[in-house]
């Protein structure tokens, strides 16, 4: 005999075997038991969330005779009595031309349908409900939902329909409006971890916490995905399947090598991180799959310390979270995906500039001799502290206009401590940032996460603070036309189209 999917034969037997769906269940098994069913439900959900077993086990209870005899008497049955997998009509389900299942992805025509369907006005041959249940109902043509609507909206007697879709969206609404919808969930990890364990310890094998946990987390909701992986790993390994058989067995990067990918980015160490990503490609996935699968392990992260489980600033996994989104986007379709990932992270880990900012044509004052290297001092500031002050002046920008004019005309003269002194060129904008200095200081307290004090010092020999975030080339060509135009003042204009 040939060998039976995993994901078949954890196929739920009754209303109580339904898993994740708990709200579905007891809604029916009321619903069987004091015979008020409707004559059309439309089953919504993603895949692999039970939507067809449901299906079938509602069109198996119709005809149960356990839950015909309790429908009669006015017993209660409790969801596991339901249907009984007993009688003869659940013995013949399978088998009993009464009732039909198709998929509507590969029967989508009028004529489909309507050959399908053709028996819908005959009377049951053995059961006592004839059943319809159609997969992926918003795949059916115009012409074939229109086929369809007066059969459900005016059924024969003893005919029920149940339509499951996973795009609800796409459901016609004449559809929708004739039928009772039931919303199937994703079925948290929580849930599908202990599941799988249940299901290997009768497999007479040993399903490791930790690969359980990592299988329902790769599962996204999908019992039948996790039944799936659980099968391919089953199959694959001995009597203990552990978190490395899972990765091995499913071609995935562990969370150790993506830990020590996001170490290598956070410590700054770009050999290192070339180590960790080459040891990373060793697992035969895609760039693509390796930045998802980071972005996944950082959001982990990130709820770990919300949960207070592990501490990290979260300001950092952010940082990295937004860069390999802006990856992933540049790598589809690119001939170099491998290359973006690593000059992405690379860029992360840039270490602190030393080149210096070219004073001339302006000279330093004796006052202020060393501490006018401001590009290294902002890349210091970055780096040694636990904010991005070029970033926090980016989102400066969007929410106050004029304290961020203010401040862009300044330069990062010193960070100690949690002391930042700007330098101003002008008296006058000295002043002006004064005024509005507290605003300043509390936005960016809020931003470092934690209190951060302001000075402030005037020299009218700084170099103009346009000058501190360009290369060497880009600088000696613009001091040299502003020679030419005998200018002591320069602005950047931005295109806004």
């Amino acid at each position: 005999m040939a060998y039976e999917a995993l994901y078949t034969r954890g196929r739920p037997k009754n209303f109580a075997q339904l898993i994740g769906q708990e709200h579905i269940a007891s809604a029916l098994a009321r619903a069987v038991s004091k015979n008020r069913l409707s004559h059309a439900y439309l089953l919504v959900g993603t895949r692999g969330t039970g939507k067809t077993s449901t299906a079938r086990l509602l069109a198996k209870a119709m005809n149960c005779e356990k839950v015909i005899a309790a429908q009669e008497t006015g017993t209660q049955l409790l969801p596991k009595e339901i249907p009984c997998n007993k009688c003869s009509a659940c013995l013949s389900y399978d088998s009993s031309p009464d009732n039909v299942e198709f998929d509507a992805a590969s029967n989508r025509s009028v004529e489909d349908v309507t050959r399908l369907l053709s028996t819908a006005y005959l009377a049951p041959l053995q059961s006592k409900v004839k059943t319809f249940i159609i997969d992926e109902v918003h795949m059916l043509s115009f012409e074939a939902v229109n086929s369809i609507l007066k059969l459900i909206e005016e059924p024969p007697p003893n005919v029920a329909f149940f339509l499951a879709t996973t795009e609800f969206n796409k459901v016609p609404m004449t559809i929708r409006s004739r039928c009772q919808t039931l919303n199937f969930r994703l079925i948290p990890r929580e849930t599908i971890a202990p599941y799988l364990i249940k299901i290997a310890q009768r497999l007479d094998i040993e399903l490791q916490e930790e690969a359980a946990l990592k299988i329902a987390r790769l599962a996204e909701g999908s019992m039948r995905d996790a039944m799936t992986y659980l099968d391919q790993c089953y199959a694959m390994t001995d009597k203990v399947i552990s978190l490395r058989d899972v990765n091995n067995t499913l071609g995935l990067v562990s969370d150790s090598d993506l830990d020590e990918i996001i170490s290598a980015v956070r410590d700054k160490d770009r050999k290192k991180i070339a180590d960790a990503i080459t040891h990373a490609y060793r697992s035969g996935l895609t760039p693509v799959t390796i930045a998802e699968s980071l972005i996944t392990r950082l959001r982990d992260l990130e709820f770990e310390i919300l949960g207070g489980r592990t501490t990290g600033e979260m300001r950092t996994l952010d940082i990295l979270i937004d860069a390999m989104r802006k990856a992933v986007v540049e790598m589809q379709g690119s001939g170099i995906p491998d290359i973006i990932l690593e000059m992405s992270l690379m860029k992360l880990a840039a270490p602190p500039g030393n080149v210096q900012v070219s004073t001339s044509p302006f000279k330093s004052s004796p006052a202020s001799p060393a501490k006018i290297e401001t590009s290294e001092q902002a890349e210091n500031l970055d780096e040694n502290n636990k904010f991005s002050y070029d970033t926090f002046l980016e989102e400066l920008k969007n929410e106050n206009i004029t304290l961020y004019a203010l401040v862009n005309s300044a330069i990062v003269i010193d960070r100690t401590g949690d002391t930042l002194t700007l330098g101003f060129r002008n008296p006058v904008t000295e002043n002006l940032f004064k005024k509005h200095m507290e605003k300043f200081i509390a936005a960016l307290s809020e931003y470092a996460g934690g209190k951060i004090k302001v000075e402030t010092i005037v020299d009218t020999n700084l170099p103009l603070p346009i000058l501190s975030g360009m290369s060497e080339p880009d600088k000696r060509n613009l001091e040299v036309a502003m020679n030419v135009f005998h200018s002591s003042d320069v602005k950047k204009y931005e295109d806004d189209k």
